[in-house]
């Protein structure tokens, strides 16, 4: 399903931006856009994506999951988990989502999600998922806090093969999302994830702080957090925080 057709472009603004005109134009379920760079690549909260030419993995796959809104947190960790498989498929170690839309190398972002819908009623009537992935980009080339494959691997790897290896990945859980297994999906994100049970964490939104102790993800993939009055609040997106454990 994902990869069905595989569309390649040299550099522009952003693989998301090009995703959605060609989306509403009808591009079936599984179209992959990739480019080679992006000058405008965006990330979640309106920050941008660094985006150098031939050196990290640029695309959007198009989606119609016919889902409820509310179940597209699962789908963006089912992203990411398809990153973390790809990259331990090449022997990266210390591997980790960090929820909602991150994976992580060490203590180093490595790879970054962006979910956007368009909405018809309260389902889905398409998304458009980009991911950045920066590959072989050395410590100059990076800002603060981030990480890449080759860095990991102390050599760099061809990016062909590793999307082909993230293709193949999503494909399969992608369609096992779609066939009803979610709950298989999500103990597989709780095994990846970086995210201790029971640890402090908080979480910043644009509209809301809210700190207490991660219980876990509910079946949305959105993340459960028990506040300090022993009552339990579903946060379903917003930047986390870890605080140290209970």
């Amino acid at each position: 399903m994902i990869g069905t057709k595989v569309l390649v472009y040299d550099v522009v603004t952003s693989t998301n931006d090009l995703a959605h005109f060609l989306a509403k134009d009808g591009e079936p379920q599984g179209t992959v856009l990739f480019a080679n760079g992006q000058t405008f690549g965006r990330g979640r909260l309106g920050n941008s994506w660094v985006s150098p030419p031939g050196k990290g993995i640029y695309c959007s796959f198009i989606l119609r999951p016919e889902l409820d809104v509310a179940r597209m947190p699962l789908v963006t960790l089912t992203v990411a988990l398809a990153i973390v498989k790809a990259l331990r498929d090449v022997h990266v170690e210390k591997v980790s989502i960090k929820w909602p839309n991150d994976v992580y190398v060490g203590q180093g972002k490595v790879a970054g999600i962006l979910t956007e819908m368009h909405l018809e009623g309260d389902k889905v009537g398409y998304a458009v998922v980009g991911l950045g992935v920066n590959v072989n980009m050395s410590r100059d080339e990076l800002p603060p806090g981030a990480a890449s494959v080759a860095i990991a691997l102390k050599r760099e790897i061809d990016l062909v093969d590793l999307s082909h290896i993230i293709i193949k990945n999503l494909d399969r859980l992608y369609a096992d999302l779609l066939e009803g297994r979610s709950k298989e999906l999500l103990e597989m994100i709780k095994e990846s994830s970086g995210l201790i049970l029971g640890e402090r964490v908080r979480v910043v939104s644009a509209s809301h702080v809210v700190e207490g102790y991660a219980s876990g993800f509910d079946e949305n993939g959105s993340l459960v957090i028990r506040l300090d009055n022993g009552c339990c609040q579903v946060i379903h997106t917003g930047h986390l925080e870890k605080l140290g454990s209970s």
